[in-house]
């Protein structure tokens, strides 16, 4: 996944939010259009519905960076502690 580094959680909870509103959105708009527009199909009507489609793709992708930047970093169980530290110190002098 495509990192996008958002150091506020404010700024995180508020890029969620529009994700959200982005994708509930255009999802209804969708379903709406389509079913308004039941056999009366052009290119133009198919050209609005990728529109909506790649809208609602935007607020997914929107709700992912903001869910990926607010969990928390997990710890290796590797993790190297302060005696490593110092091993590794001690050995290099």
């Amino acid at each position: 996944m495509v990192r996008v580094p958002i150091r506020s959680r404010l700024g995180n909870g508020v890029l969620g939010f529009l994700g959200v509103v982005y994708f509930v959105s255009a999802t209804a708009t969708l379903i709406y259009y389509l079913v308004s527009s039941l056999g009366a199909m052009c290119l133009t009507d198919y050209a609005l519905q990728f529109a909506l489609v790649a809208s609602a793709l935007g607020g997914l992708f929107f709700i992912a960076i903001a869910v990926q930047n607010l969990t928390p970093p997990r710890v290796d169980a590797t993790s190297r502690s302060t005696r490593d530290h110092q091993t590794t110190a001690a050995a290099g002098s």
